[in-house]
């Protein structure tokens, strides 16, 4: 057994110590084995990911220097990163690259403006977002998270408040494929939306959600109604009240290749126009991640999703092709009341390597982390949809793909995936993405 007898800090200039130590999975006072399970190295390693993880940090290590004369002391290093990022952007406005590609990557269909980024506010990890854009979408927004209220406490808070407006409404789904509408008029759609969540961590592993939202959209009087909102009106008041519960052992939560997540919420909302619709939701979402070998690690991911209301407004049933996306179905969209997607993947690495830049002049960014991947996937996906129109096929079936790819990891949270898929319709492409797939 070893018995920690101190734990000292450098590197971190603007941090608190107590953001640092609040990962720690090794404590002052306490003894460890140096063998066997939860071994004190095996905490250390833990640790470390835990710290890189508040994404403050280009690079994190711990010493252990056990010594007869002082014991058991760690010494932890980080390299900060720059908290402070007002960012001029120009973007494109698409649900992924690739469908951008289908209009010719027409500017028309891009965003610029300005992303103030404001991370570790007051050395505590607050984090302001100020994101002002405009351009084929208009919006104003500002979000705020506290992960820990005060120094003592598990409770943390977050809230944001977004205004947004649209020149063109995705407005139905034919053929499989989202439908615009567009006729030059300005503000076709507007949305107002805003949350408040509470959170409290359990343990270092697990967190609790307690959130509530709102939200407004109005069409403008020349859109096609359908049934983007319920009854077929213009408006819509949406209010939600949700609790998740969240466990993550993940080594990297931006590209992880070791550990486990899972996510279980639940919850209710309400379409309001002239009638009230109720819809009780829930959903989980499961990750398992292995190392095979030192550079060979495995992935296996399940999402689902069950609402009650199987007539969900069409601003509401945006199952596959947003946010949750079978690989190889990029230029399709997949609505639904209630689905299923499983993920597989197999990944190796092949470049890892902290490469020198004495050219930066910032010394946080001297040296660039560089990790570069292949992965071979597979996955599947239904989703179900009552009245689905007879023009979409993809809905009430499985769909499923495979297909190999690169994946180059920079700052350790930065990813950037040239992929080539195969889907069950027997189409094949190649594919870019920019955030990860599992």
């Amino acid at each position: 057994m070893q018995l920690v007898n101190e734990i000292t800090i450098s590197g971190n200039k603007k941090t608190k110590d107590f953001v640092i130590l609040r990962e720690m999975l090794v404590q002052v006072g306490k003894e460890y084995p140096e063998n066997g399970p939860e071994n004190i190295h095996d905490l250390i390693l833990k640790s470390e990911q835990r710290i890189l993880n508040l994404n403050l940090f280009n690079e994190v290590s711990i010493a252990l220097n056990d010594t007869p004369s002082t014991g058991c002391r760690l010494h932890v290093t980080v390299i900060e990163k720059w908290y402070v990022w007002p960012i001029p952007f120009v973007e494109f406005s698409d649900r992924n690259f690739n469908v951008w590609g289908n209009f010719k990557f027409d500017p028309d269909r891009t965003n610029y403006g300005l992303y103030v980024f404001n991370y570790n506010l007051f050395g505590r990890n607050h984090t302001l977002k100020t994101r002002l854009k405009t351009g084929y979408n208009t919006m104003i927004a500002v979000e705020y998270r506290i992960p820990f209220i005060s120094k003592h406490t598990q409770w943390g808070i977050n809230t944001s408040i977004a205004h947004s407006s649209q020149n063109e409404v995705w407005y139905e789904t034919r053929n499989d494929s989202l439908q615009f509408y567009k006729n030059g008029r300005k503000n076709l759609i507007t949305e107002t939306k805003s949350y408040v969540e509470l959170t409290k961590r359990l343990n270092p592993f697990t967190r609790i959600y307690y959130g509530i939202t709102y939200e407004q959209g109005q069409l403008d009087t020349s859109v096609p109604v359908n049934d983007y909102f319920v009854n077929n009106l213009r408006h819509q008041r949406t209010y939600s009240a949700y609790m998740k519960l969240e466990n993550d052992t993940r080594d990297n939560i931006f590209y992880p290749t070791n550990g486990r997540y899972l996510a279980l919420k639940a919850g209710a909302n309400a379409w309001q126009n002239n009638t009230l619709e109720p819809n009780i939701f829930v959903s989980a979402k499961a990750q398992i991640f292995n190392h095979l070998t030192p550079k060979l690690s495995s992935a296996l991911a399940m999402h689902t999703e069950l609402n009650s209301n199987t007539n969900a407004p069409y601003s509401d049933r945006q199952m596959l092709g947003y946010d949750e996306l079978v690989r190889g179905f990029e230029h399709y969209v997949i609505d639904g009341t209630r689905g299923l997607k499983i993920n597989t993947a197999v990944r190796y690495l092949v470049i890892e390597k902290n490469i020198k830049l004495p050219f930066i002049p910032i010394q946080n960014y001297k040296r660039l982390p560089l990790q570069v991947y292949l992965e071979a996937y597979s996955e599947g996906a239904y989703s179900q949809l009552s009245n689905a129109p007879p023009s979409n096929q993809l809905n009430n079936g499985l769909i499923y793909s495979t297909g190999f790819g690169i994946n180059t990891l920079f700052y350790n949270d930065r990813l950037l995936r040239l992929e080539y898929s195969l889907n069950s319709l027997q189409e094949g492409g190649f594919f870019v993405h920019f955030k990860k797939a599992i």
